[in-house]
């Protein structure tokens, strides 16, 4: 029996009753075949990738996320095994990792290998753990128990008053010495009144932008707010914003009021291919008038013009760095 073989019942009995949603033995041969593209010559010596990325569908990841660290181990001794077969060395312990890629569909899955410098793995490695330990701590919380509905008396049911808040609470308010936000964007006043028909939502009209906010949403409104005289809401603006590769000059177009720039298909808006770039990396936020940056306490960390941040604000022109690659910010 060969070493696929013995893998691929290595798997099944990981799986044990419950199907696997794909074949291991067809992914054990793509990540064979990832590793000869990806084997560099460095100083003398064949170098195999150390770092395994397997992309699954959303919808596999539910039945797969409680197997994922052995089947990392299954997957990182399959790879080992294949470069003692051919005299290849690593930087350090192969590193495998699985994540979701949305356009992928149930039983479909990628693996793409990658050449990495030592430190850089060790960083991954940590990453790794700590997400690991996340999902374990999340499959480890007990949901509560739905509230009793309340009795219903012959009048029809009785509304349950709402519970005072504890006069010792810590949270009980804002406190009145922290220091305010300058990123936070200013917000209308919940009492005021809103100067909007009822025949459109509030929402409706937040969303509403160029020919439908001036046609529509007013040709809808005309006949009430005529009658109105306190002024109409200004339009909110509308969020955009680029990304320019400074090194290959690509665009990625930046839309909606927050967007994650990440590794991490299934929860970044902008997916950047680099090892060095963290699931989430870092979050741009456009407050109405203005763009800020945040860390998302990725491993390498965030640059705004070569100086590492944690959250500051944007203008265009400014250089992001993420990971290894750097965009120039065109907001």
């Amino acid at each position: 029996m060969n070493f696929l073989n013995i893998f691929e019942d290595r798997v099944a009995g990981i799986f044990g009753a419950t199907r696997a949603p794909f074949s291991f033995k067809k992914l054990a041969k793509q990540a064979a075949h990832e590793m000869e593209d990806q084997t560099l010559v460095i100083n003398g010596v064949n170098t195999a990738p150390a770092l395994y990325t397997i992309l699954i569908a959303n919808d596999d990841d539910p039945l797969m996320a409680p197997f994922y660290p052995q089947l990392s181990r299954e997957v990182s001794e399959l790879v080992k095994a294949q470069a003692e077969k051919k005299h290849y060395v690593f930087v350090g312990e192969p590193l495998v990792r699985f994540m979701i890629d949305p356009s992928l569909k149930s039983g479909r899955f990628s693996v793409f290998a990658e050449n990495v410098d030592a430190p850089t793995l060790g960083r991954l490695y940590e990453e790794e753990r700590a997400y690991q330990a996340g999902l374990s701590a999340k499959s480890a919380q007990q949901p509560y128990p739905a509230p009793a509905p309340a009795p219903a008396s012959a009048a029809g049911p009785v509304a349950a008053p709402a519970a005072a808040p504890a006069a010792d609470d810590p949270f009980n308010g804002a406190d009145p010495l922290a220091p305010a936000d300058p990123f936070a964007p200013n917000l209308p006043d919940p009492a005021a009144p809103i100067p909007v028909p009822q025949t459109l939502s509030r929402e409706a009209l937040a969303g509403l932008g160029g020919a439908a906010a001036t046609g529509g949403a007013l040709g809808a409104a005309a006949g009430v707010a005529a009658s109105m005289s306190t002024p109409r809401p200004q339009q909110v603006a509308q969020a955009r914003a680029q990304l320019v590769d400074v090194v290959t000059g690509d665009v990625l177009d930046v839309t909606g009021n927050r967007c994650v720039v990440g590794r991490e298909r299934a929860a970044a808006d902008v997916v950047l291919r680099d090892p060095n770039v963290s699931r989430r990396h870092a979050q741009l936020t456009f407050t109405g008038a203005d763009w800020s940056i945040e860390d998302l306490n990725s491993t390498n960390g965030t640059l705004v013009n070569n100086r590492r941040i944690t959250r500051c604000p944007l203008r265009s022109g400014d250089l992001l760095t993420f990971g290894l690659s750097t965009f120039e910010f065109r907001g």
